[in-house]
């Protein structure tokens, strides 16, 4: 991307300056009771603005709280703060050096990596909603950032973490070898939502995807199926496993689509075949790895799978181009997702509207 980087680097830069000259501690790493959540950009979950008040029914302890908030709309950002946030911040290295935890669900995912750079070289607790970043490089160079400095990492898809992955874990071991899945979502956005299923499986199901094509439509416009509700067509990618332990290679079909169903894992093993419904509070299994990455700095999945699950789903938009297989090792840096601004303007569209009236 020509622009990357270019309407901050200045000053994180500066930032990064002052605290190598400090010779301090991030602020995570210093004797602080209550981390100070710091949200960049607007979503489409607003995850941190749980951390306000305690869910009904969480016992574990909670050492985060909403605090600031910053968009590249100044309007935007002032909608967001509400009654939740303390402050707005008009510069994204500034919140990145008063809050102690980096929370990013900015729509516009092109950005994500220019917006996590600063925090993560200060060594700050970092969520990314999904999707990870736009390209392979940006992806690879964010989790060469938090393991140069020690700074937790998260993204993930909620679905990674319900009741039934660990069944699903379980029941492979028993009545494997697995030959074959399909993984389905009721919401057929191609960069929102296909990573939920992909993630879902993965989860459940390990790693080692060899290769992705994809078939199917392509949805794109969220609002052709958010406001004018319009029926989607199936988005399908089929992913072929690397073969394990001698096995033949396992087959894996994730589909996402607005007709009637669940979010399932449908697993065909050599003894058995068992279909993995989401069970339990998806938002609450969220909160739950989000509240151990901010208090406590555990990160929920191996960094490798992060980059698996964003690898595939980029091979998954480079078969859409190409019309072929794609094989994830064969992907290079400037491979990317696609992005349309319809995305960032539904978001923007719908948190200003009630200022309009």
């Amino acid at each position: 991307m020509s622009t990357r980087r270019s309407f901050m680097q200045v000053a994180a830069l500066a930032g990064i300056a002052g605290i190598v000259a400090a010779r301090r501690a991030p602020a995570f790493a210093q004797d602080t009771k209550i981390k100070k959540i710091g949200v960049l950009g607007l979503g489409s979950h607003s995850f941190a603005v749980r951390f306000k008040t305690r869910p009904e029914g969480y016992t574990k302890e909670i050492l985060a709280k909403p605090y600031g908030v910053w968009d590249d709309n100044p309007k935007v950002a002032d909608a967001m703060k509400g009654e939740v946030y303390e402050k707005v911040f008009r510069d994204p290295v500034q919140l990145a050096k008063e809050c102690d935890c980096i929370h990013i669900e900015h729509a516009d995912y092109r950005k994500v990596f220019e917006l996590a750079q600063p925090g993560l070289e200060m060594g700050k607790p970092t969520f990314i909603n999904r999707p990870f970043t736009a390209t392979i490089a940006d992806a690879e160079e964010t989790v060469r950032l938090a393991k140069a400095y020690k700074a937790p990492l998260m993204s993930a898809s909620s679905l990674e973490f319900g009741e039934e992955v660990p069944q699903m874990q379980a029941f492979m071991k028993e009545k494997g070898p697995i030959r074959a899945y399909e993984a389905y979502g009721p919401e057929g956005h191609f960069t929102w939502h296909l990573p939920h299923v992909i993630n879902y499986a993965h989860a459940g199901l390990g790693g080692g995807i060899d290769f992705v094509y994809f078939a199917g439509d392509y949805e794109i416009d969220l609002r052709q199926f958010r406001n004018e509700k319009k029926p989607t067509g199936d988005t399908l990618c089929v992913l072929t496993y690397k073969p394990r332990d001698g096995q033949p290679p396992i087959i894996g079909m994730c589909h996402v689509n607005n007709y009637p169903g669940q979010f399932h894992v449908n697993v065909y093993a050599v003894k058995e075949n068992r279909n993995f419904i989401l069970q339990g509070k998806w938002d609450m299994n969220m909160f739950d790895k989000l509240n151990d990455l901010y208090s406590f700095g555990k990160i929920p999945r191996p960094y490798e799978a992060i980059l698996e699950q964003h690898r595939a789903l980029v091979a998954a938009n480079v078969s859409r181009l190409t019309g072929r297989a794609v094989k994830l090792d064969s992907l290079g840096g400037d491979d990317a997702l696609p992005y349309t601004d319809g995305i960032r303007d539904y978001v923007v569209s719908r948190t200003l509207a009630p200022a309009k009236k």
